[in-house]
Formats: structure tokens, C-alpha cells, sequence
């Protein structure tokens, strides 16, 4: 048998990071021009425990290319932004657009997977 849980009391204490409009409006800008160079084909939005974090892919089935994680409003000394390359870090930033910038500066060098035609 399953076990009740009340959910206000499960949240109590864990911290809940999400990408507001603004944020996700960004991701998705520098997602679609990757989309229509050919170099991206899917992306995933996760929430887990005390981050967010969108990932972009070069194809469905394989891990993610690019990684940008929104930690904690308490992580101010190091960035509240993280941008990964294969499980990477390669930049933290307490701006997103810093963040976007490195992506889009290692995202050049990636091959598409087809070429337009």
C-alpha cells in the first residue's frame, strides 16, 4: 500500500529553482539559431533538487551538448549560472548572457549534423 504524503510539509525545506520567462525566453533564442544551423535537434527542461537546468542535444538519443544550470539565490559568491560542454563546466556567472556567450562561442566549433540544402 502506498504512503501519504503531505506535500507542504515534504516541500519544507527544499529549495525550488525554476527559469522564469525572461531567462527561458534567452535559452530559447540561442536554441532555435542552433536548431536552424543544424548543429541542435532537441532540448530538455529538468527541476531537480535545488537547481534547474536546460539542456540542448545534437541528437535525441545521446547525452547533452550543452548544459546551462540556474542554482540557488544563495550561490552569489560563485554565479547563480553554470554552463556545461559534455558534462564540463566551462563557465559560471552570475549573468545569464555571460553564460549564453560561452555556449555560443564553443557551439560554432561544433559540426552540424546535416547540411542545409
Amino acid at each position: 500500500m502506498g504512503t501519504l504524503l503531505n506535500l507542504a510539509q515534504y516541500r519544507k525545506g527544499k529549495t525550488f529553482v525554476h527559469f522564469d520567462r525572461a531567462e527561458l525566453q534567452k535559452l530559447m533564442n540561442i536554441y532555435s539559431r542552433q536548431v536552424a544551423g543544424g548543429a541542435w535537434r532537441d532540448y530538455a527542461i529538468d527541476q531537480l533538487d535545488g537547481m534547474a537546468m536546460f539542456s540542448m542535444f545534437r541528437s535525441t538519443h545521446e547525452s547533452p551538448l550543452f548544459a546551462v544550470i540556474k542554482l540557488p539565490a544563495d550561490q552569489k559568491n560563485a554565479g547563480r549560472y553554470l554552463a556545461l560542454h559534455s558534462g564540463v563546466k566551462i563557465k559560471q556567472s552570475s549573468q545569464l548572457e555571460t553564460i549564453l556567450e560561452a555556449i555560443e562561442k564553443r557551439a560554432r566549433k561544433v559540426v552540424p549534423l546535416f547540411k542545409n540544402r
